[in-house]
Formats: structure tokens, sequence, C-alpha cells
């Protein structure tokens, strides 16, 4: 693995990238202006926000000027999933995404929804309106992100096939929220105290579409804010995937794993386990009277579960039991 430890740009003078690795900060510059197709690439932001109540999805995603904005909300007491979507091509007016950090802001409206991200330095801001959300019910967000203190995972993957290509990965647990979820008359109240945030942030030009699958999760353990990311492999990760774990907003790489399931049933159990034996986690899919918690919403298929296994290291031993877990599969 290359740890990276100081600012780097992404692309080269010729629009190359080369270098490949990961960091515990944001160091690789995203020079956009610098290669040479920006409507080739494909950028990403995606939140789950949750509390002992619900879990909530929102995911942005612009490809030069088409867009799709994917919303799924898990009401964990009924069991009860929504989702719904918006897929729109050829956006003459699309704003980008923000590049910034710590300004920026990116806004859609149509007539079923208005939808406002900002980036600020103290954090995010989202607001949405969506009507007849899952032809169902209005769906109304307003929620403010704060920036926590703590590491986050960065890691860029170069393609040997063609150095115009890569795939740049973000992931975020050091956020809490405040604000409200409402679905119809369903207010999902949220305070820094009683929320769990992480933002999956990507950029990335693919010379061909592959198929990828992540687990994440966010949790209270023992008095302690824990987070995971796993994730297949996209692009030349030989210098450092982005499979990783969070405790107290400080990062734990994972090297080499082992990982068993079927992604062509959504009820199958997923189980990782680490070369070195320091990791051996299992998800299990939730069920209710009605079947396994999954839902597809537009190409993106939601699994709701729960993890259960351990994590040893020379600083960290845990055992998880029953913690709620996310998987994610799509193309990209």
């Amino acid at each position: 693995m290359q740890h990276i430890t100081e600012n780097v740009n992404l692309f080269d003078d010729n629009g190359d990238v080369v270098l490949g690795g990961w960091s515990r900060e944001r160091l690789f510059e995203y020079n956009k202006k610098d290669f040479p197709a920006p409507n080739k690439l494909d950028e990403k932001d995606s939140y789950f926000i949750s509390n002992g109540e619900m879990g909530f999805y929102l995911g942005v995603e612009t490809l030069g000027a088409e867009l799709a904005i994917r919303i799924v909300l898990h009401d964990y007491k009924t069991g009860e999933i929504v989702r719904d979507s918006i897929t729109k091509k050829l956006v003459l007016d699309l704003t980008p995404l923000p590049q910034s950090e710590g300004m920026g802001e990116f806004s859609y409206t149509d007539k079923k929804i208005a939808l406002t991200l900002t980036n600020t330095v103290e954090g995010r801001y989202i607001k949405c309106d969506f009507i007849d959300f899952n032809n169902y019910k209005n769906l109304f967000v307003k929620v403010v992100l704060k920036n926590c203190a703590g590491d986050s995972m960065n890691v860029i993957a170069p393609f040997d096939e063609n150095h115009k290509c890569f795939y740049y990965k973000r992931f975020v647990p050091a956020f809490t929220a405040s604000g409200v979820v409402r679905f119809g008359g369903t207010d999902y109240n949220l305070t820094d105290d009683n929320s769990y945030v992480y933002l999956n942030w990507s950029r990335y030009a693919l010379f061909k579409h592959q198929k990828y699958q992540s687990l994440n999760a966010v949790f209270p353990i023992g008095g302690h804010k824990f987070a995971i990311n796993l994730a297949s492999k996209v692009g030349n990760n030989k210098k450092g995937s982005e499979n990783c774990y969070f405790l107290d907003e400080k990062l734990y790489k994972a090297g080499r794993l082992k990982v068993s399931g079927d992604e062509r049933r959504p009820d199958s159990e997923w189980r990782f386990e680490s070369l070195d034996g320091g990791i051996d986690l299992v998800f299990t899919p939730d069920r209710d009277e009605h079947g396994i918690q999954t839902c597809k919403c537009d190409k993106l298929v939601f699994v709701f579960g729960t993890l259960n296994g351990r994590l040893d290291n020379s600083e960290v031993k845990l055992r998880i039991r029953n913690k709620k877990a996310q998987m994610m599969f799509v193309n990209i």
C-alpha cells in the first residue's frame, strides 16, 4: 500500500492519472480543468443518515448533462421501505456538484422535486421537497450536517489499460445531523446526539461498466462510534483499496479480503474475512412477513440487514452483534 501524506494533483499536465494510493485526509486535488474530457467524468455524492427510527439515503449523480437522483427511506420500526428516483438526460442548465469541500451548491428543480445541496465551511446543508414520493406521500427533508474532527478514507485507483481512466473515492463518517426528514405525516427528527451519517463521494472515468457492491454502516458500540466501508475492486488498487473501518473517527485500513456471497440473490448472506484474520464479519439481510428488506431504486439495489462478527488488531478488539448495516449493488 502507498500512504499519501502530501497534497497531490489527480491529473498531470497531459490529463493522465498515474498515481495510486490512499490518505487519511483530503490530499488529492481534483483538478478537473486539466482532464481532457470533463463531460465523461462521472460524479457522485451520496449520504446515509440514520437514527434509532429510520435510515435515509440520498444520492446525486451527474455525467455530463445527465442527472440521476435516488432516494430511499427505511422505517426501522415498521419495516416499510419507500424509494423514488429522478433521471434526466440533456439537462442544459445542470449545475455541477460542489467541487470544494467548504463551498459550492448544487440545485435542481422540476415539477416533482426541488433539491439543494450546499457545502459550507461548517458542514453540509440538504433541503428537498419531493411531491408524491413513491407515488404515495410527499417527502420533505431539511437537514444540516455538521463537520466533526476525524479521519476520512481517500483512495485513487488508476487503470493500467488507460491512464485517462481512474476511480477516486472518499468515505467520510465524521458528521452529525440535525433537522427533520418528513414523510407524509411522520417526522423523523435528527439531533447531533442521536444521528449517524456517512458520505460516499466518488469521481471516476471508466473504460467499461462493471458491477460494484459495498457494505456500509455507522452505529454506536460500547460508548464509541463505529463506521465501516468495504467494497469490490475498481481499477488497480495494489497501492491501496477503499476497505477500512473507523472507531471514534480514527481510520483503520483493511487489507486483502476474502468475500463470499451471491449478488444474484438479495437474500444471500455475505461474509468478509481478512487474510490476516483480523476481520471476520457476516452481513445478514433483515426479514419480515413480506420477505427480506430490500428495494430497487433506479439502477441501485439496496439491502438492509445486520452485521455480526469481530475485528481484531493491535489497537481495536470489537465484537459486533446485530448492528444495522446496508449493502448496495449497482453497475457503474
